[in-house]
């Protein structure tokens, strides 16, 4: 039997419509995936707390029923029982792997998991590498440097009368450094831009309609998760 968690903050919104979700399109799926168990779980939730009423209202538009749906706090059996964690947010990521950092390689956001070609990963791994170069590139000028830069701080501060003159020297230093790391720092930035999002909108307190484009949000994700549970 393996089982997924799903995880959010108060688990009566995105995890409970996940887990509903998800139960049904396993059922749809047939025999490759009925040995698959789905929960969910709060980082903040009220144990036994009910579904949201808007929750309940757009998963009866998707034939879905979770009205008996209770949340379930958050523990560190979970996680550990857990064979895959899916998570709203980066930040509900953060909390399971603060509870349980072993459980870091079989815990990932909802979007990163349904992530088809592995794209957010490379960018992420490119936009370390290029931050690793930037990095070692700083710590080689700053060493070339470093006697030079104290000795201009001192006579800054020792010698008013010369201030102008030292701070000029810096500048042309710091631009000589700007200039140095200055194509690794613009390759970040344009991949920063290309991540996509692998958060799930947050519809708590929000009208039926915002719940609608959650469900759809996750819907979506989840079609490929099941493909690769019918793969695994």
């Amino acid at each position: 039997m393996k089982k997924i968690l799903f995880v959010c903050t108060g688990n009566t919104c995105r995890s409970s419509m996940a887990e509903g979700m998800l139960r049904k399109m396993l059922e749809e799926a047939g025999e490759k995936t009925k040995n698959v168990e789905v929960i969910s779980a709060g980082t903040a939730a009220v144990e036994g707390q009910k579904v949201s009423k808007n929750a309940v209202q757009v998963m009866r538009e998707k034939g879905i029923n979770v009205d008996d749906y209770q949340a379930t706090i958050l523990t560190p059996q979970l996680i550990e029982e857990a064979d895959l964690i899916l998570t709203m947010t980066r930040n509900h990521k953060e909390q399971v792997l603060k509870m349980v950092p072993t459980a870091q390689e079989k815990t990932h956001t909802v979007k990163e998991y349904a992530t088809r070609l592995g794209d957010y990963d490379e960018i992420v791994g490119e936009i370390e590498k290029l931050q690793r170069i930037t990095q070692r590139k700083k710590v080689e000028f700053y060493e070339e440097y470093e006697d030079e830069i104290v000795k201009l701080r001192n006579e800054r501060y020792e010698l008013t009368a010369r201030l102008q003159v030292v701070e000029d020297k810096i500048r042309e230093l710091e631009r000589k450094m700007a200039k140095a790391v200055e194509n690794e720092q613009r390759e970040i930035v344009y991949l920063q831009d290309k991540l996509p999002t692998v958060d799930i909108l947050d519809p708590f307190g929000q009208p039926a309609w915002i719940y609608r484009e959650c469900a759809t949000e996750i819907e979506e994700a989840l079609k490929v998760v099941v493909e690769k549970l019918m793969k695994s």
